[in-house]
C-alpha cells in the first residue's frame, strides 16, 4: 500500500518537537509548506523557519527524525481533517493530519459531521472516509465526495431537404461583369416532396454538486418547424412536406412553397396590374404606370420602367431598372438588378446590382454594387450594417448621400411621426382658434348657445383632447426612437476605387462630407468621428 510521508507534534519536557514517518512504496515526501500549513493552521507560533527547514532536510535522509521547535509546552492537538471543495463543486477531499502524541485520533462518525459542517452534504464516498483513518493516510488529499455531473443535452435541429443558400447572387465574369442571365434563384418542389425535417430538443438531466446544490446542464435551444401556405406537417411536427409543385424558399426560419404565374410578354396593357399570391415570373418588361403585386418571388426578364413592384419575397430585375422618377420597388427579400437608375427601392434583404444612379434605395441588409460599373451615384443610399462599391459619386460633384449604421425602418418611422406630430399640431392651434370664437360667442350670450354650435363646442373640445393623447404618445414614441439610434454604431462604408468630392457620408449619426478624392478606402465610425481605413 502506497503512503506519503507525514509528521507529527510530540509533547517533551524540554519543549515541542517535530518527527518524521517515512513514506511506504513510493509516497511522497514531506514538504516544507506542508509543515508550515499545518503549524498555521493550529495558530502554532515562536518556531524558527530553519528549524522547520533542517527537520525537513533530514526527514528525506533519515527515518524518525526528531527537531525540535517548540522550548515551551502546548496543549495537546487532535487528529485534524482538512477539507477543500473545487471551486466547481464538483468533488471534495479531505487531507489528514496526526493528532499530537498526547492527542486523540477522531472517529468516522466524528470525520463525517466535520465535513458535512464544511459544506459537504451529497455524494460522500463512505469507504474513503474509514480508508484514511484506518490506514493512518496522513498528508495525503483523499477524495470524500463527488458530485452527480448533469448530463447535456442538445438543441434542436432542423434538416433542410433543398438549396437554402440560392441568395440570387449574380455569377461574375472573368472581365468583372455580371451575368444576370444566370441566376439559378428558383428552388423548384414536386408535391408531396420533403422539405425539412425537426430533431427534437433534449433539454438534458440536472445533476447535484457536492454541497447539495442543483447542477444545471447548459442551455439549449428549442425550435420548431414554421412555414407558410401550401406546406403541412406530419402528425408527430417532426416531417414537413410541401402539397404544391412550385418553387421554396426560407426566410427568416420559415419555409415558403408558392407556385408560379407567368407572363409571357409585357405586363401593359394586354395585362393590366398583377396581383398574385405566389411567385410572377415576367418573360418581358414592366412598362410605366402598371403594377406587380406577389406574395412570393418577382423575376422580370426585361426592364422596369416608371411601375410598382411589391414582393413579399425576393424580386430579380434582369435588364435593370429605368425608372424615371417614377419606379418604386418593395421587396421583404433581396432585390437584384442590372442596374438601378432614377427609382425608388425599399429592400427587407440586401441589394445587389451594378450600378445605382439619381435613385432612393433603402435596404436591411447590404447594399452591394459591383461589376464591371461597380457605381452609386446621385440620390441616397440608406442600410443597417454595409455599403460596398467600386466607385461612389462622379467628377463632376454629383450629390450622393451614403448613410450606415442606422436602421432605416427606425428612421422612417422618426419621419412619420415629425410629420403626424406637425399636422396634429396644426389642426389643434385650428381648433383651439374655433373654441376661442365660441366661448367669446357664448359669453356674449350670457351662457347660451343654440343647438348646433353647443354640440360643435363639445366635438372641438373632445377632438383637442384626442390631439393632446396622440401627442404625448407620439412624442413618447419618438423619444424612445431616438434613443435608439444614439446607441446604434455599427456600419462601414466600402469603396473599391474611388469615392469623388460632393459624397455625403453618415455613419450612426455622424456626417462626414468628402472634399477630396479618396482611393481603395474602408469608411468607420471611430468615437463622434468617421475614419478612413485602407481596405
Amino acid at each position: 500500500m502506497k503512503r506519503n510521508a507525514f509528521f507529527q507534534l510530540i509533547h517533551k519536557k524540554d519543549g515541542v518537537y517535530l518527527k518524521s514517518y517515512p513514506a511506504i512504496n513510493g509516497g511522497l515526501q514531506i514538504t516544507i509548506d506542508d509543515v508550515l500549513f499545518y503549524l498555521d493552521k493550529k495558530k502554532i507560533q515562536n518556531y524558527l523557519i530553519d528549524d522547520i527547514k533542517k527537520f525537513v532536510e533530514v526527514a528525506v535522509e533519515e527515518t524518525n527524525a526528531e527537531q525540535r521547535i517548540l522550548r515551551e509546552g502546548i496543549l495537546p492537538e487532535n487528529e485534524y481533517p482538512v477539507v477543500t471543495i473545487d471551486s466547481e463543486r464538483k468533488m471534495a477531499k479531505v487531507r489528514l493530519y496526526p493528532p499530537s502524541s498526547q492527542g486523540n485520533r477522531i472517529t468516522v462518525s466524528e470525520l463525517k459531521d466535520y465535513i458535512q459542517q464544511q459544506g459537504v452534504r451529497y455524494g460522500i464516498i463512505e469507504e474513503n472516509l474509514e480508508r484514511i483513518l484506518k490506514g493512518r493516510l496522513y498528508c495525503t488529499d483523499i477524495l470524500i465526495a463527488k458530485a452527480t455531473l448533469p448530463v447535456q443535452g442538445s438543441s434542436a435541429v432542423i434538416t433542410y431537404h433543398f438549396n437554402v443558400d440560392k441568395t440570387c447572387k449574380p455569377e461574375m465574369s472573368e472581365d468583372g461583369s455580371v451575368d444576370f442571365h444566370k441566376l439559378d434563384m428558383i428552388e423548384n418542389v414536386s408535391e408531396g416532396q420533403l422539405l425539412a425535417t425537426l430533431t427534437p430538443v433534449d433539454y438534458g438531466t440536472p445533476g447535484t454538486d457536492v454541497s447539495g446544490a442543483l447542477m444545471k446542464p447548459k442551455k439549449v435551444e428549442n425550435k420548431i418547424l414554421k412555414h407558410g401556405k401550401n406546406i403541412r406537417l406530419s402528425e408527430d411536427k417532426l416531417e414537413m412536406y410541401s402539397e404544391v409543385s412550385g418553387n421554396v424558399t426560407l426566410v427568416d426560419d420559415t419555409v415558403f412553397v408558392s407556385n408560379q404565374y407567368e407572363v409571357p410578354a409585357d405586363v401593359g396593357a394586354s395585362t393590366g396590374d398583377i396581383d398574385y399570391d405566389g411567385s410572377i415570373l415576367v418573360r418581358g418588361n414592366v412598362l410605366t404606370g402598371y403594377t406587380l403585386r406577389s406574395t412570393g418571388d418577382i423575376t422580370v426578364n426585361g426592364v422596369v420602367e416608371g411601375a410598382t413592384l411589391v414582393s413579399g419575397g425576393k424580386i430579380v430585375i434582369k435588364r435593370g431598372v429605368q425608372g424615371m422618377g417614377k419606379a418604386i420597388i418593395e421587396a421583404e427579400g433581396d432585390v437584384i438588378s442590372n442596374f438601378i437608375e432614377s427609382a425608388n427601392v425599399d429592400s427587407g434583404g440586401q441589394i445587389i446590382t451594378d450600378a445605382i444612379m439619381h435613385s432612393q434605395i433603402v435596404a436591411k441588409d447590404n447594399i452591394v454594387v459591383k461589376g464591371k460599373r461597380g457605381l452609386i451615384a446621385g440620390g441616397s443610399v440608406r442600410t443597417k450594417t454595409r455599403i460596398e462599391a467600386k466607385t461612389i459619386g462622379s467628377s463632376m460633384g454629383t450629390a450622393t448621400k451614403l448613410e450606415v449604421g442606422i436602421d432605416p425602418a427606425v428612421i422612417e418611422r422618426c419621419h412619420i411621426l415629425e410629420k403626424e406630430m406637425e399636422t396634429l399640431k396644426g389642426e389643434k392651434e385650428s381648433l383651439l382658434q374655433n373654441l376661442k370664437i365660441l366661448k367669446k360667442r357664448m359669453d356674449a350670450n350670457k351662457g347660451k348657445l343654440d343647438d348646433e354650435k353647443m354640440q360643435n363646442l363639445k366635438k372641438t373640445s373632445g377632438r383637442i383632447q384626442e390631439i393632446e393623447k396622440q401627442l404625448e404618445m407620439d412624442a413618447q414614441e419618438y423619444e424612445s426612437l431616438a434613443e435608439e439610434l444614439s446607441k446604434q454604431t455599427d456600419g462601414r462604408i466600402v469603396a473599391e476605387n474611388m469615392v469623388y468630392p460632393g459624397v455625403e457620408m453618415t455613419i450612426s449619426s455622424v456626417t462626414s462630407h468628402i472634399h477630396t478624392e479618396t482611393h481603395h478606402s474602408t469608411f468607420v465610425r471611430d468615437g463622434a468621428d468617421i475614419r478612413i481605413r485602407p481596405i
